[in-house]
């Protein structure tokens, strides 16, 4: 079993070593918040998607990073391109 302490080190690694990170935050998950704000703090581009039927939390909406895209999504159809998009970009 993994300790919290490997959890930690090793999703921090992932944050510093990636070239940008998409993050699902349609469910509230303390963790993907976590990595969310190291990866903005280390200004990596950031693509935050979400059901566009879904509460998100207003610390992730009221966000106004110039690194942060925010999308609202109602199908994988939709939100495919995007991501496509977003990655052609970074």
């Amino acid at each position: 079993m993994i300790s919290p302490a490997e959890v930690y080190a090793r999703d921090v690694c992932w944050v510093k070593e990636c070239d940008a990170l998409i993050a699902e935050v349609s469910t509230p998950s303390h963790g993907v918040g976590y990595e969310i704000a190291l990866a903005l703090f280390l200004s990596k581009p950031v693509f935050c998607c979400y059901q566009q039927n879904r509460r998100v939390s207003k610390i992730i909406l009221g966000n106004s990073s110039p690194n942060l895209i925010l999308y609202p999504y109602r199908s994988l159809d939709d939100l495919l391109p995007k991501i496509e998009d977003f990655l052609l970009n970074v």
